[in-house]
């Protein structure tokens, strides 16, 4: 009897075999984002923001290009239907109509060195919570970039500690700049406090979703209630990650981060109260309210009584900052000067705003007081005034609806959920309250953008678990609603979608090689040789590197050339002298074009031509011309003006 073939496996098609390389691919690059805050970039002008931003636009259009192979291989990767990410598309064309409406277009649309933010930022975030969404499908993937996101964190917190003890920042051998407060790799004081107190949060959530899952084991007498090998490693990195964030929080001195992180545990601790079964967990949860509401009631009185307790605290930069808050602390004096110039902003502008990343001709124009005497803010220091100020009603709205939607939808979660997942989306919801909190006083970063993102892609997937139960969603994915819009053929939006991510990432690739290039140059360090002329020389070489965002490089060039104007005059003649103001005249006119409304071109000019009219009189009217342009724009800013024309 002859044996009966069996027929061969069919062969793998090319596009299957390239669909799981494609996937893991976009995976990797989205959890090599969560390692930005890590990044100091010391070749480059503003170490501690342009690095981080060019690695992240990097590695996320790289995803992006991955994303779309993805997409032409296996369509089942597209977006998934979310009112998130819905209400998310339409803050950014908000951002985009605002930023091409608004004062200038193109620092709206690039920003500046020192933020690296404006629509271009704007977009690479949007997109990297849309490919997020796209290829995690479940809470167990998003739980895995949370806690490589603690593991960064829990790096940051070992090198703040090791930093408050060296004064600089480990392995860059970079000052302090708010010593004996500690920045560490971040940079700035108040955004370490606020990056380390998200993460706290986070690992706080993680420690009571173990904590839940074992009193509900051991209720039911079952054998796997005692602790195991296997969740010691996961409990002691938790517990190292929670404890070295709550000390950066601490040793950053930063207030609002502090009380942001007491505001987002009691709003846990308050759901737990209410939603908690277990008496152990009612009882902590009351417990730490009973503790939160105490130490409200001390710095309520602190703040409305203040007082010298500075003897008591003096070797705690945190205390003594919680002991110095009330109402006449200059921190707090400048920030509501700061204010009230942006509500006045968003009255001159309320449609749309004066775009993305100008708000700073805003504080020109409008800060009274003793606001003119403060340090310039680029910044209002308040998400939502700053909101209004830049982008209008129309942008206000809109991130007004993404905090709704996300609160509807974390609230919602952890109500539905049942035991010990109840804690982390309870844990999320918490630290999405503390971030609402500390924008009022605080703006966003590249790090808390980062942070920002992955609870957005979390929250994304709590959506997608009770979709089918949402009416609201039904309604508007509905088959009815998607009949009445325009049928393409599916190949042909996937390709036109796959072309257009890839020419988008190609010119994004373009535009990260030469922001590099030109913050290499501002910092000295670029491809210029050296010369005699080394500074001038780095200046100009960045302004032709990378033009969108050469307002700064133009600051550098005048004040660079007032510095050494008496040098240059003596040692190298009127002639070259001459040539360098034209060569300043030229860059001015340009600057004016770009950005018209930005008060600080007219003052450094007019400080350069008036150290040259010291040698040639004729320079003396383009001082007096430029000064009078300064004040037309920054009416109230008399300390930057007349009274601070020199240099010397």
């Amino acid at each position: 009897m002859s044996k009966r073939r069996t027929a061969p496996p069919p062969a793998r098609s090319a596009a299957s075999s390239a669909r799981g390389p494609l996937l893991w691919g976009v995976r990797v690059c989205l959890a090599l984002t969560l390692l930005t805050p890590l990044v100091v970039s010391t070749h480059t002008i503003f170490p501690f923001v342009v690095g981080k931003a060019l690695l992240a636009r990097l590695l996320i259009e790289v995803a992006a290009c991955l994303w779309a192979a993805l997409l032409m291989v296996d369509r089942s990767w597209r977006p998934p239907r979310s009112r998130i990410l819905l209400v998310l598309a339409i803050g950014l064309a908000c951002t985009l109509l605002a930023a091409l409406l608004g004062v200038s277009p193109m620092r709206s649309i690039w920003s500046t060195y020192e933020r690296m933010q404006g629509f271009v930022d704007a977009a690479h975030w949007f997109a990297w919570v849309v490919i997020a969404a796209s290829v995690l499908r479940d809470q167990a993937a998003v739980r895995m970039l949370l806690n490589i996101n603690l593991a960064v964190a829990l790096v940051v917190g070992c090198l703040a500690i090791l930093g408050h003890f060296t004064q600089e920042v480990p392995f860059h051998g970079i000052p302090e700049r708010d010593a004996p407060r500690v920045g560490s790799l971040l940079g700035n004081a108040a955004y370490l406090g606020a990056y380390a107190m998200l993460n706290a949060l986070l690992a706080f959530g993680f420690l009571a979703r173990w904590l839940a899952a074992r009193l509900r084991r051991a209720s039911k007498d079952e054998p796997s209630a005692a602790v195991s090998r296997r969740e010691v490693p996961l409990l002691a990195f938790w517990t190292a990650t929670a404890v070295t964030n709550l000390a950066a929080v601490a040793l950053s001195g930063a207030f609002t981060a502090a009380v942001a992180l007491l505001g987002g545990l009691a709003a846990a601790a308050m759901a737990y109260a209410f939603l908690a079964r277990s008496r152990l967990l009612r009882t902590i949860a009351i417990a730490i309210l009973a503790l939160g509401g105490g130490t409200a009631a001390v710095l309520a009185t602190v703040f409305l009584f203040p007082g010298d307790h500075a003897e008591a605290v003096a070797d705690n930069s945190l205390l003594a900052r919680f002991t110095h808050a009330n109402v006449q602390n200059p921190s707090y004096v400048k920030r509501q000067l700061t204010w009230q110039a942006g509500l006045r902003g968003f009255r001159d502008r309320p449609w749309f705003g004066w775009g993305p990343s100008n708000f700073i001709m805003v504080f020109g124009k409008h800060a009274e007081g003793i606001g003119r005497h403060t340090e310039i803010h680029d910044h209002a220091h308040n998400t939502l005034v700053e909101e209004a100020a830049t982008k209008g009603v129309f942008g206000l709205a809109a991130h007004l609806a993404l905090w709704i939607v996300l609160f509807h939808i974390v609230a919602r979660a952890a109500k539905r959920a049942e035991g010990a997942e109840r804690a982390l989306p309870l844990f999320a919801g918490a630290a999405l309250a503390a971030y609402f909190l500390q924008a009022f006083v605080l703006f966003d970063t590249l790090v808390l953008k980062l942070l920002f993102s992955l609870l957005l892609a979390y929250a994304i997937t709590l959506e997608a678990a009770h979709r089918t139960t949402d009416g609201v969603a039904s309604r508007w994915t509905s088959a009815a609603w998607r009949r009445r819009l325009p049928r393409l053929p599916p190949r042909l939006v996937l390709a036109g979608t796959a072309a257009c991510v890839v020419a988008l990432a190609t010119g994004g690739f373009a535009s990260t090689h030469a922001i590099n290039a030109a913050a290499a140059n501002l910092a000295g360090k670029g491809s210029v040789p050296v010369t005699r002329e080394r500074p001038v020389a780095h200046i100009t070489q960045a302004i032709a590197d990378f033009g969108p965002m050469a307002h700064a490089a133009r600051i550098f060039l005048f004040v660079e050339l007032t510095v050494t104007w008496r040098r240059n005059r003596v040692y190298r003649g009127p002639i070259l002298s001459a040539l360098l103001l034209d060569l300043a005249a030229a860059e001015g006119a340009r600057a004016a074009q770009a950005e018209p409304l930005n008060w600080q071109i007219p003052v450094v000019l007019a400080k350069l031509y008036a150290v040259a009219g010291r040698y040639d009189s004729r320079y003396i009217p383009l001082a007096a011309a430029e000064r009078e342009k300064a004040l037309a724009l920054a009416p109230h800013m008399d300390t930057f003006l007349p009274n601070n024309m020199r240099y010397d």
